[in-house]
């Protein structure tokens, strides 16, 4: 199933990886269609890694999956939490955007 608020890298929507350049993946997606911020994260992951769901380590051994769901879900919309997940660089908002890439540069940590 294809939708228009679910992007890969520069090109058409689609459910498969795609470049944007020869080094990084970028997947885009829309988390406010599922409701649940978590769900929407490892489903993205996983098709900016190919890799299966059952392949990927749990979500909630990097981030607290129930804080992450009830933050976005009910804060405004200028709420934005980035981390590091399964090789990927997870950028998620509480406007719905959903960025993940992975390849390319190495993830840098705000330590601020």
């Amino acid at each position: 199933m294809c939708d228009d608020t679910n992007k890969i890298g520069n090109s058409n929507p689609t459910d498969q990886p795609g470049s944007s350049d020869s080094t990084r993946t970028t997947v885009h997606r829309n988390w406010k269609q599922s409701g649940q911020p978590s769900v929407t994260i490892v489903e993205a992951v996983t098709a900016a890694t190919d890799r299966m769901a059952a392949d990927m380590p749990p979500l909630h051994e990097t981030i607290d999956t129930d804080a992450l769901d009830a933050l976005l879900n009910r804060q405004s919309s200028s709420v934005a939490v980035s981390f590091r997940y399964a090789d990927a660089d997870v950028s998620i908002k509480g406007n719905g955007t959903l960025e993940i890439e992975v390849g390319g540069y190495p993830f840098e940590e705000n330590n601020e």
